[in-house]
C-alpha cells in the first residue's frame, strides 16, 4: 500500500528522531508491504464495494504481533475492568506507542482518539498512531467508514482537548500495490472469509507462498494473535 503522513502536535518529528526511527521504519515497511484484499460484488446491493476489512485487520494482526512482537490488545486505561483495548502496543527505547488501526465506521475512531487520550493521561503511552484508508480505499469498503482526509479536517478541531502527540498514515491502493482477489478462493462467500480462522487461513497462507486457489477450510489457520 502507499501511503500519506499527517503529524499532529510533532508526533513525525520525534518518531523521526535517531532513537526512534527504527520503529517507523517498521510500521512503514508493513505498509508498505500490505496487499489489497478484494471481493468483487461483495454487496449485492453496491457493487462499488469490493474491499475486505476483515481480511486487512488480519493481516496488521499478523504483521504487527505476530512478525513483530507488539502487545495485542492492551489496555487503555489502569481500570482493568473497563476493558478498553487498543489494537497495539510497543515500547521503543523507553517511547511507549499505541497504535489503531481502523478501517471501520467514524465513530470507532472517535473512540480510538479517546483511548489514545485516556491512555496518555495515566502515562501509559507517549504518542500514539493511527493507520486509516484514504477515502479513495474507504469508500470501496463501506459507507461512513473512517477516512485520512476526514480525520485532518476534524483533528485540527480538537487542539485544546487532544493534547499528545498522534501521528494519522492514510493508506490507499497504489500502482505497485499487490490486488488479491479473495473470490478466487475456496470458501464459497465473502462471510466465510469473515470468520476468524478462515481470515488467518487466507493471511497467513499467502504471506507463505501459497496461491490463493489452494487456500480454503482444510488449510492450516497458521500463526493468530
Amino acid at each position: 500500500m502507499n501511503y500519506n503522513i499527517y503529524s499532529y502536535r510533532f508526533a513525525q518529528e520525534i518518531l523521526e528522531h535517531e532513537n526512534y526511527s527504527s520503529l517507523l521504519d517498521e510500521i512503514l515497511n508493513v505498509i508498505n508491504n500490505c496487499p489489497l484484499y478484494i471481493y468483487p460484488q461483495k454487496s449485492s446491493s453496491n457493487p462499488s464495494l469490493d474491499v475486505v476489512q476483515q481480511i486487512l485487520n488480519a493481516y496488521f494482526d499478523i504483521k504487527f504481533h505476530s512478525n513483530n512482537g507488539w502487545v495485542y490488545h492492551p489496555l487503555a486505561t489502569e481500570i482493568a475492568e473497563s476493558n478498553l483495548k487498543a489494537d497495539f502496543r510497543k515500547v521503543s527505547n523507553e517511547l511507549k506507542v499505541h497504535l489503531e488501526v481502523q478501517f471501520g465506521n467514524m465513530a470507532r475512531w472517535y473512540s480510538d482518539i479517546f483511548k489514545f487520550q485516556t491512555a496518555y493521561s495515566t502515562d501509559l503511552i507517549d504518542i500514539g498512531i493511527c493507520i486509516v484508508p484514504m477515502d479513495s480505499l474507504a469508500r470501496r469498503i463501506d459507507s461512513n467508514v473512517t477516512n485520512y482526509e476526514r480525520v485532518l479536517r476534524e483533528l485540527p478541531a480538537a487542539d485544546m482537548s487532544i493534547t499528545h502527540p498522534i501521528l494519522v498514515i492514510g493508506i490507499y491502493s497504489g500502482d505497485s500495490t499487490p490486488i488479491i482477489d479473495i473470490s478466487n478462493s475456496q470458501f464459497q462467500t465473502v462471510k466465510e472469509c469473515h470468520i476468524r480462522d478462515n481470515k488467518y487461513r487466507i493471511v497467513n497462507g499467502l504471506l507463505s507462498g501459497t496461491p490463493i486457489q489452494n487456500i480454503g477450510p482444510q488449510s492450516a489457520v497458521g500463526i493468530t494473535p
